[in-house]
């Protein structure tokens, strides 16, 4: 039996002390839409924005990943050349301009990044977890994550499992990549044995 040795990694936005955004963009898809896996390019607006949330006033900095409380990746033109030069091929970009908290634009080249489709790759058999009450194929709540790498695309790179779609994954390709390209605003956590928090800064 051939062993997987590829490394997994969660990827944490949230945690970082920068400007946070609270509100989805008007006239867009309803968001619930965003974590199934199919695309909305198409009927997402031009000319989105989304604002720095006056609830955090003391939040203020603009990184390459925007820390948002709407469970989707807000991140810089930086992060998708990233993506696109390691060969991250099941994304679609949602383009947003970012307005910190008096409107005024700050970032305007960031992206929604929507992984589409998912990935099987969760042992649901050797993972604890919560079941989402209101529909039980889905996780609520991770406690332990097991993986089943064999059930991973070998070009799954950045990515969501899913059971698990508000969650987001990426490879040890995209990990290097955004560290040689100092890339800003994240975190991860090894995706193997995760207890579902992002409390705790994996250490290197």
């Amino acid at each position: 039996m051939t062993t997987d040795n590829r490394t997994f990694w969660m990827l944490d936005t949230l945690s970082n002390p920068g400007g946070v955004i609270e509100t989805y963009v008007a006239d867009a898809p309803s968001k619930w839409r965003l974590f199934e896996g199919q695309s909305q390019a198409a009927q997402f607006p031009a000319g989105a924005t989304l604002k720095f949330s006056r609830n955090f006033p003391k939040h203020r900095k603009l990184f390459d990943f925007v820390a948002t409380t709407l469970s989707l990746i807000i991140a810089s033109k930086k992060v998708k050349d990233i993506l696109d030069s390691v060969g991250v091929d099941n994304c679609e970009y949602l383009p947003v301009a970012v307005k910190d908290h008096k409107d005024k634009v700050v970032g305007p080249e960031y992206f929604i990044i929507h992984p589409l489709g998912g990935e099987d790759g969760i042992d649901l058999e050797k993972s604890v977890y919560d079941k989402e009450p209101f529909d039980e194929r889905e996780i609520d709540r991770v406690r332990t994550l097991i993986l089943k790498k064999e059930a991973i695309s070998p070009r799954a790179r950045f990515f969501r499992f899913k059971p698990l779609m508000r969650e987001y994954v990426i490879d040890q390709v995209v990990a290097d990549a955004l560290k040689a390209g100092k890339v800003t605003g994240y975190r991860l956590f090894a995706a193997e044995g995760w207890d579902g928090s992002f409390m705790h800064l994996e250490e290197e």
